[in-house]
């Protein structure tokens, strides 16, 4: 069985000398083949002219040595690893078998080559000549070798072409000239096998250090996804509770300062519900959950419902909030670019202190340029690219909450990459910034306007809901919301409780959370309801769940999905959007 392999354990030299080992005993062989051919085909030329036994001794060498590498030393080289005391054994053999290669060579030219004719003293050197170029390449694992093959043979092939009655000047200065040309044609070939193999074992050794620094990366930011997933459940679940006992509290009847404390406690919760949400839509684009759904739209609608919203918040700075009449159509997905604007505003309005902004758009090739322009504290050049990654903040090393997260640009790019368009930033710090987004012109069509939310239908009266919650908390909060707003509210901690209340409750409304005890999920709740109904009911999945992985479960239940906390007024109009379907009258 053939191994011909090195340890596994190497320094980077040990491992070139093991290589340079393994490439010298491969070519070994072959050089020795073509040596016994040379040597035979001089012993054919020179035959009857050279005394017989001359010619019998000079190739009987080349035959010996030829025979001792190809079948006992390099099989037994190959058998076993190189260990440095064989890689020196390995090249020791290399000089003597060189030495004795070039010195049988010497010795034919001395007793040889005299006696041919021209054209065999031609082919003789022809012989070396092919000899010199096989040695300098089989040989350039261990550039010694080489030396110990030209010296012995070119030292005699000068003496002998010196000695000749009749001194052959153009073979002994092709000789002087060929013997240092090819030495250092040798060395030339060795350096650079050498050097390309540590420089193979160099870039092995990068791609060994790069994959594990590959992997130390991906497993922290597969460690700070898991923990953003953790912490947003963990918080998003009792900011659930509270928002809804909160929206029930506000609706007793309360005194001035007891409302004053409510609307209080309502701004804060507001606050943490806002920064949980840009969490979940950061999710949401890493989990692929964000598809585009491009139409043909009028920019100017949704530039007036962003100056209702955002105008009052630059009046509270003095800030001028301007905006101008366009007429034109974009064809793209509205709901995705009015969430890139509303970054775009948000961040203006919070970096400038003085001045004001402008949201304008102009034609830009076949195009239509989106840009919102601020006089704000502006970017330096060489932070352009950090602004768009995750948590990346300019002037904020108190981590001001009202600056909020860092994750608003992130998603930009995000969005925009998800829509297939590219956003541009020009900034002159101290003066402000640009931001744009490209966006192809759209068809202007009469009828194409921004998606407006339905009318709210109202919740038919005494409808019957199923709610499965593992949070007491969460889930004490929700079903006295659901009675409040008239529903018959059946509502269970642990699956097996909802299923067994189906026997005498026929929902027409499922509410469940998505992660449940005992590694259960929504999914399986509205399995286990359309299994014993006979029918598939009307659902609702709400999740406090922002892991990627997490978000394409819950997406691939069919149901509609809500996230914690979950604004009461969204959740109604949910309620009613379903409801509105299977009761249509």
């Amino acid at each position: 069985m053939i191994i011909d392999r090195m340890p596994e354990a190497l320094t980077a030299e040990n491992a070139v000398a093991y290589e340079r080992a393994r490439y010298s005993n491969t070519t070994m062989p072959v050089a020795l083949t073509v040596n016994l051919v040379g040597g035979s085909t001089t012993v054919a030329l020179y035959w009857g002219a050279a005394p017989l036994p001359y010619l019998a001794v000079f190739l009987s060498i080349f035959i010996v040595i030829a025979l001792a590498w190809i079948f006992p030393l390099s099989a037994h080289f190959r058998r076993q690893a190189f260990t440095p005391e064989r890689v020196s054994l390995l090249f020791r053999l290399l000089s003597i078998t060189g030495a004795v290669a070039g010195l049988t060579w010497g010795i034919g030219m001395y007793f040889i080559f005299p006696y041919g004719e021209l054209a065999a003293q031609f082919c003789f050197l022809c012989a070396l000549v092919l000899l010199g170029v096989t040695v300098a390449i089989c040989f350039a694992g261990y550039y010694p070798a080489a030396l110990w093959t030209f010296l012995p043979f070119s030292f005699i092939a000068v003496l002998v072409l010196v000695m000749q009655p009749k001194i052959f000047y153009a073979e002994l200065l092709s000789v002087l000239m060929y013997v240092p040309a090819q030495v250092f044609m040798s060395l030339l070939y060795s350096r650079i096998h050498v050097n390309s193999l540590r420089l193979r074992f160099e870039n092995i050794d990068l791609v060994s250090q790069l994959t594990v620094q590959r992997d130390l990366a991906e497993a922290a930011l597969s460690a700070k996804s898991t923990f953003l997933a953790a912490a947003s459940h963990d918080l998003r679940q009792p900011l659930h509770a509270l928002g809804l006992f909160l929206y029930s509290l506000q609706r007793t009847d309360l005194n001035t300062k007891q409302r004053e404390l409510a609307a209080n406690i309502e701004s804060s919760t507001n606050a943490a519900r806002e920064m949980l949400d840009t969490l979940l839509d950061f999710s949401k684009l890493e989990a692929g959950a964000v598809v585009a759904k491009p139409v043909s739209f009028p920019l100017q609608p949704m530039l007036r419902k962003l100056e209702n919203e955002f105008a009052p918040l630059a009046d509270a700075k003095n800030l001028v909030y301007r905006w101008r009449d366009t007429t034109a159509f974009v064809h793209a997905d509205p709901a995705l670019v009015e969430l890139i604007l509303r970054n775009f505003i948000s961040n203006a309005i919070r970096y400038t202190e003085r001045g004001g902004l402008l949201i304008a758009c102009r034609r830009r090739g076949e195009g239509i340029a989106l840009e919102v322009w601020d006089t704000g504290i502006g970017i330096p050049a060489s932070q352009h690219r950090d602004i768009f990654r995750e948590f990346y903040q300019l002037a904020n090393p108190e981590r001001n909450r009202n600056k909020g997260l860092g994750l608003g640009l992130a998603i930009v790019e995000g969005l925009a990459r998800t829509m297939e368009l590219q956003v541009g930033l020009a900034s002159n710090p101290g003066r402000g910034s640009v931001f744009c987004l490209v966006l192809p012109a759209g068809v202007a069509q009469h009828e194409a306007k921004l998606p407006a939310p339905a009318p709210h239908a109202g919740l038919p009266g005494g409808c019957k809901v199923l709610l499965v919650e593992d949070d007491q908390a969460a889930r004490s909060a929700m079903a006295t919301l659901l009675r409040e707003w008239g529903c018959r509210c059946e509502a269970f901690e642990l699956i097996e409780e909802a299923f067994d209340a189906l026997s005498g409750f026929s929902p027409d409304l499922v509410i469940t959370d998505f992660r449940l005890r005992e590694k259960r999920t929504g999914q399986d709740v509205l399995d286990g309801v359309t299994a014993r109904l006979g029918h598939r009911v009307p659902a609702i999945i709400v999740t406090g769940d922002t892991a990627p992985e997490r978000l394409r479960e819950a997406l691939a239940s069919g149901a509609t999905l809500l996230h914690k906390p979950v604004a009461p007024p969204a959740l109604q109009a949910a309620m009613e959007s379903l409801l509105g379907r299977t009761n249509p009258g």
